[in-house]
């Protein structure tokens, strides 16, 4: 999941080269690598601290998405 830090370098990149789609190419990527992730790691875990660390990491993917969507003016349904 290191592709949630990569949101402001692909932010400017797209800024300064003028072309919104690698905002989009990344949000796809990012939800790839979060399906891959979810769908591999167990987050509701007894462990307290272990839980807690997962359900951030989650929500840094979410907020992530749901910026990066409004960036490019698309809205984003709140659940599925």
């Amino acid at each position: 999941m290191n592709e949630i830090s990569r949101y402001p370098e692909v932010v400017e990149a797209a800024g300064v080269a003028l072309e919104p789609h690698l905002v989009a190419q990344y949000l796809r990527e990012l939800a790839h690598a979060f399906h891959t992730w979810y769908h591999g790691t167990p987050v509701l875990v007894d462990d307290a601290a272990d839980r807690n660390a997962k359900l951030t990491l989650a929500c840094a993917a979410r907020q992530v998405l749901a910026n990066g969507l409004d960036l490019l003016g698309v809205s984003a349904p709140e659940k599925m």
